[in-house]
């Protein structure tokens, strides 16, 4: 065998030259012919007798492509695997030669390979998370949106005030052209709510029905040179403005909720439950992103270029599902898909890092997900969506997504064992809530 070169066009990209024994390209292509003169059907022939001579007429090129094919094919995979390096998708196969004075097949790849990646101390890794306390004011607002949900409104004529239920559509604009995926009709929120997002807030709050309003927005971290060309115009069409009058608090009023809760004391209690409920969620989730954020800190490498492709092109289909549901006779431009791609790239560039320094971490540590893990997931996931669990079974063998489910629940399996080895530093940060009046504040606790 002659002597099998790889150069390195980068971390991720190789140009390998290697080649195939010719006995061994003899011994394959003998043996395809041997296979095909039992199962070809040709005229004036019987199975199993038709002569080499005939067979090479009809099959002799299309038969040596494949074996070639299937030859480098394993050639090169043995030779990575020697060498300890993970392909990814199909190399790029050229330079095919075969001589008759020829001792070998040789041939030319070059090929995209996950990065080594040098791990460092991944356990123990120190986080640190912002929590707020769940606090009478948290609560109090909370059981405000339960009296929303059963107040009466009526519509007013006049500016849009803290408290009112206003509904509106929204979209933003830049360099004159809509932005996908940011068209909102019949849009509502209730104003002056601290999940709010505040320029939205802001800007609504002394509208009138029927006004129209162009908001600047800057992108946070937007600065420099280029924070002009970063900025959106968002256009806001207010379309009513209703009071909200709300029920009174009270026990009768717990009751019409139709839970297992009967007084005000009760339903305090709930929420309060609910809220540390969640607020431990989110702290988890926050935990885990800044875990991330320090692993690809700690573990610098190049990403392979296909993988940032299909991230992206992942997203797109996304972005254009949406666009097309916001706007169904418009399409997007091509100048526009590129300036959405390359707005996706950073994202999809953290993305493939994530998954593929995760799944090192994983094969390191000898994470796996178990066949009963994967067969609750599958169940829970038939409930949810009332089918029969067999049935989804066979639907995810015929496309493919069993796989995918796999890597997903390794990824979040190898995830969750890294949150629990992190120390975790939790630190209260009191907000304080100006969110609603003190009459409606007074209204909220004494009913």
């Amino acid at each position: 065998m002659s002597e099998i070169t790889i150069n390195d066009v980068s971390d991720c990209t190789k140009k390998l030259e290697a080649g195939i024994p010719k006995k061994e390209v003899s011994n394959a292509i003998e043996k395809a012919f041997l296979n095909l003169s039992g199962r070809a059907n040709i005229k004036g022939f019987r199975k199993g007798k038709v002569p080499r001579k005939v067979l090479e007429r009809y099959y002799g090129e299309e038969l040596r492509n494949e074996v070639y094919t299937n030859l480098i094919s394993d050639s090169y995979t043995n030779i990575l695997s020697e060498k300890g390096m993970r392909p990814v998708g199909e190399p790029n196969i050229t330079d095919i030669n075969i001589n008759d004075d020829s001792e070998e097949l040789t041939y030319k790849a070059t090929l995209e390979v996950i990065p080594p990646i040098d791990l460092k101390d991944y356990k123990g890794i120190e986080v640190s998370i912002n929590s707020r306390p769940v606090t009478d004011d948290l609560i109090d607002e909370n059981i405000k949106r339960l009296l929303y949900q059963s107040a009466t409104y009526e519509d007013v004529d006049r500016n849009a005030e803290s408290g009112d239920y206003v509904v509106f559509d929204i979209e933003a604009f830049k360099d004159g052209e809509s932005v996908p995926g940011t068209k909102g009709e019949n849009q509502s929120l209730i104003l002056g709510e601290t999940q709010n997002e505040k320029l939205l807030d802001e800007s609504v709050l002394g509208m009138k029905k029927g006004e129209e309003k162009e908001v600047d927005f800057q992108p946070p971290g937007s600065t420099g040179e280029d924070a002009d060309q970063q900025k959106f115009i968002f256009k806001i069409n207010l379309k009513s403005v209703k009071k909200a009058n709300l029920p009174s608090l009270n026990d009768d009023f717990v009751n019409s909720l139709g839970s297992e809760m009967k007084t005000v004391d009760e339903l305090r209690k709930q929420v309060e439950k609910d809220l540390n409920m969640s607020e431990e969620q989110q702290n988890r989730q926050q935990g885990i992103t800044k875990l991330i954020e320090q692993l690809i800190e700690m573990h610098p490498f190049e990403v392979p270029p296909s993988l940032v492709r299909g991230e992206i092109e992942g997203r797109m289909k996304e972005v254009e599902r949406r666009y097309q549901t916001e706007n169904p006779d418009v399409q997007i431009g091509e100048n526009q898909r590129e300036d959405i791609r390359l707005k996706l790239k950073p994202e999809a560039e953290k993305r493939v890092q994530e998954l593929i320094l995760i799944n090192r971490i994983r094969e390191n540590e000898g994470i796996s997900i178990g066949p009963e893990e994967i067969d609750l997931h599958i169940q829970e996931t038939a409930q949810r969506y009332g089918m029969e669990v067999e049935k989804l079974k066979k639907r995810m063998a015929m496309t493919g997504s069993i796989e995918s489910l796999i890597s997903n629940l390794n990824f979040n399996k190898t995830i969750n064992w890294l949150y629990d080895e992190a120390k975790i530093e939790i630190e209260i940060h009191n907000v304080h809530d100006n969110s609603h009046s003190d009459e409606e504040n007074d209204q909220i606790k004494e009913g």
